[in-house]
């Protein structure tokens, strides 16, 4: 039976990326514990992946019996290699702005194989 290999799969991330790279800058800011108290730094950095729009299989659609109120989610997806390093949690919060408008990180799920940081999976909602 085949077996994932790390370096193939890093591979085929690199090399999606490679195709259709969206770049983009990230205003992330952290919680830093100063004199007892949390200050927010705001900090810039750069990252490189996809971002995608997920498949409709489990795509939520709200209706009303009023015309016109039809509410449905589009969730958005992001892949990252493994030389980006996200952190998410509920001190440090990433927003950036891309083609899909303001996009803010709430999950970041990190691919890993063999003991190998392949990547990260990350989920996004557009605010």
């Amino acid at each position: 039976m085949a077996r994932l290999k790390s370096k193939r799969i890093i591979d085929a991330i690199n090399k999606g990326i490679s195709i259709n790279p969206t770049t983009f800058d990230v205003k992330y800011i952290e919680k830093v514990l100063v004199d007892g108290a949390y200050e927010k730094v705001e900090n810039i950095i750069t990252y490189t992946g996809i971002i995608y729009l997920e498949d409709n299989s489990n795509k939520i659609t709200i209706e009303s019996k009023t015309q016109g109120t039809s509410y449905t989610t589009n969730k958005y997806k992001m892949i990252l290699n493994n030389e980006n390093e996200i952190k998410i949690d509920e001190k440090n919060v990433v927003e950036f702005e891309s083609k899909e408008g303001h996009l803010k990180v709430t999950g970041a799920y990190p691919i890993i194989i063999e003991d190998t940081l392949c990547g990260y999976l990350c989920d996004l909602e557009r605010t």
